[in-house]
């Protein structure tokens, strides 16, 4: 919950986070102990709210979110940076140095098949003897790890435990289909601000 949005355009928070948590209105107002039509003029900025009530509100929210927990896909970056099959080492390179990242998932069909990673490139990089040749193999013969998947549901804890084992990242999936990736940094920053909105 971003607290200065809040406060900026309650209305618009509290509909983002109500509906974010798959809450009613009228949930959301018997949790908060108000009427829903009072939620409802909220959200359409009819009314500014007390701070007394913006209070319950948000209470109301993080109680919600306390008790289901936060899951892998809240704290997922979902505009995931990826490489298909047949794409070439060289676009593999040049997504890695445009974001500023160092492994790309590999797709085949939309479902993960493995990832290349930077380090793992640059040991095959000095293998090979044909630069050019080196840049046109397909990402799929410079596979080096398969990160583990996730439901979107899957708790922190289960992402944390990976990670720990080593892997860069997790991927969220859901169908077979990427949802998003986690890696350590999207751990340590998104769940201090979920922490913070407690």
């Amino acid at each position: 919950m971003d607290l200065l949005n809040l406060l900026k355009r309650p209305g618009e928070e509290i509909r983002k986070e109500r509906k974010r948590r798959g809450l009613t209105q009228s949930l959301l107002a018997k949790k908060a102990k108000v009427s829903q039509a009072l939620i409802a003029r909220i959200e359409k900025q009819q009314v500014d709210p007390r701070l007394s009530t913006l209070r319950k509100i948000v209470e109301a929210l993080i109680e919600e979110e306390q008790r289901k927990g936060t899951k892998a896909i809240d704290i997922a970056v979902r505009d995931v940076i990826v490489v298909n099959h047949d794409d070439t080492i060289e676009k593999a390179v040049k997504l890695m140095r445009r974001y500023g990242i160092s492994q790309l998932p590999v797709l085949r069909n939309g479902a993960p098949i493995g990832a290349v990673e930077e380090l793992e490139l640059l040991k095959a990089f000095s293998r090979e003897k044909d630069v050019e040749k080196f840049y046109q193999k397909k990402v799929v013969e410079a596979i080096s790890s398969v990160y583990p998947m996730v439901e979107p549901d899957a708790s922190i804890a289960d992402v944390i435990d990976y990670l720990l084992k080593g892997h860069n990242a997790v991927l969220v999936t859901k169908n077979g289909q990427l949802e998003g990736i986690i890696t350590k940094i999207d751990v340590l920053m998104k769940s201090k601000n979920i922490i913070a909105s407690v």
